[in-house]
C-alpha cells in the first residue's frame, strides 16, 4: 500500500501518524525512499523514517475501518487460550504489539483481561495490557470520532461479553 502526505497511518507501538511527507537519504551508493511519520499525539520533536518499501513489513497499516468496529469489539468478547508459561505468553505478546495488526493487539489485550481475573499481572503483563488498550481505544476514538471514555467502556463491555452499542460509531 502507497501512502501520501497527509494520511493517517498506524505504526505499530506508537500508534496513530500522519504522513509528514517522502524524503530520500542516500547512504553509500543507494538511495532510499522513507515515509516520514509524526506521531499524533506526541507534541514534541519525533518522527519516524520508515521505508517506503519495507512499511507494510515494519507493521505500518491504514486505520481500521468504522465499518469493521463492530467486528472487532466482537472478537474482543471470545474466550481466548492462555499460555501458562510467562515466558512464552510475554514472548507472543510483544511479537503481537510490534505487529501494529489491530486484531493481534486485541489479542494481547485479551490474553492479559482474562489473565488478570485469575491472577495478578507481572509489570510488564500491566504495561502490555495498558499499552493495547491505549492503541486500540485511540485508533477507535480517532476513526469513530467518540470519547475516548465512550470507547473505553464499548471496550470493556465488549471485554466482559456484554452487547455493544455500536450503531453510533458504525454510522
Amino acid at each position: 500500500m502507497t501512502y501520501r502526505e497527509g494520511n493517517k497511518v498506524i505504526y505499530p507501538r506508537l500508534g496513530i501518524c500522519r504522513v509528514n511527507g517522502i524524503v530520500e537519504q542516500t547512504v553509500g551508493d543507494t538511495t532510499v525512499k522513507l515515509y516520514a511519520l509524526k506521531p499524533v499525539d506526541h507534541q514534541d520533536t519525533t518522527t519516524v523514517l520508515v521505508p517506503v518499501n519495507k512499511a507494510e513489513e515494519v507493521g505500518v497499516r491504514k486505520l481500521i475501518e468504522k465499518e469493521d468496529i463492530p467486528k472487532l469489539l466482537k472478537f474482543l468478547g471470545k474466550d481466548i487460550e492462555v499460555a501458562s508459561d510467562h515466558r512464552k505468553r510475554n514472548a507472543k505478546n510483544a511479537e503481537r504489539m510490534a505487529s501494529g495488526e489491530i486484531y493481534e493487539v486485541a489479542d494481547s489485550l485479551k490474553t492479559m483481561a482474562k489473565l488478570s481475573k485469575s491472577k495478578t499481572l507481572s509489570p510488564e503483563e500491566q504495561q502490555t495490557m495498558a499499552r493495547a488498550r491505549y492503541l486500540i481505544i485511540r485508533e477507535i476514538s480517532h476513526v469513530t470520532k467518540a470519547t475516548p471514555e465512550e470507547v473505553e467502556e464499548m471496550i470493556d463491555n465488549a471485554l466482559a461479553g456484554k452487547k455493544t452499542r455500536t450503531k453510533k460509531i458504525a454510522a
